[in-house]
């Protein structure tokens, strides 16, 4: 929970700057705009909040923002963090494959860490999210994505070169197929 944590933070601190007319602007994941992009990460905080209370979500491509993105994306937080917490999600399994519970929420800080990263580059602001979390954050999306299949355009880009000296977010998009330099 300190990774979701720390990881909200400075996500959450990013998506209280975007102002209405960033909302269109182009972000590194390819064909999304800024608010498709907020929208995709508060459904994946509302995904797992839905995975936890035992009904998964079959919407992702409803409007998950309404006209208050910030809003929305803060109280996703908030039910997403009430459901890891108060549900034993951490300790439980989850689907016919019997996902731990604590992967889901790893998956979750990776997407949201690796997305913040991709909303920062959309609007200018720093990189550098989470750093006291990236490094554990890289390491996790390295074993849940590792033999994940790599196509540009795809979930996955092939792992791109991080510049000598990159933070662990950037080390993080690199590796997910984004272009820190």
């Amino acid at each position: 929970m300190r990774a979701y944590a720390e990881v909200t933070r400075d996500v959450a601190a990013l998506v209280a700057a975007v102002r209405t007319e960033d909302l269109a602007l182009p972000t590194p994941c390819a064909g999304w705009t800024v608010r498709q992009l907020l929208g995709h990460m508060v459904w994946e905080n509302l995904m797992a909040t839905s995975i936890a209370e035992g009904t998964p979500r079959t919407d992702h491509t409803a409007d998950h923002l309404g006209d208050d993105h910030r809003a929305a994306f803060a109280d996703s937080v908030d039910a997403a963090r009430t459901a890891f917490t108060g549900s034993g999600m951490l300790h439980r399994t989850y689907g016919p494959y019997e996902a731990p519970g604590a992967m889901i929420v790893q998956q979750v800080v990776v997407e949201l860490l690796a997305h913040g990263w991709d909303l920062a580059r959309a609007t200018g602001a720093p990189t550098g999210l989470a750093p006291e979390t990236a490094a554990e954050t890289l390491a996790a999306a390295r074993r849940i994505y590792g033999a994940a299949p790599r196509t540009e355009g795809s979930s996955f880009a092939p792992e791109r070169p991080a510049p000598p000296g990159a933070s662990a977010t950037d080390r993080l998009a690199a590796f997910l197929g984004r272009d820190p330099a």
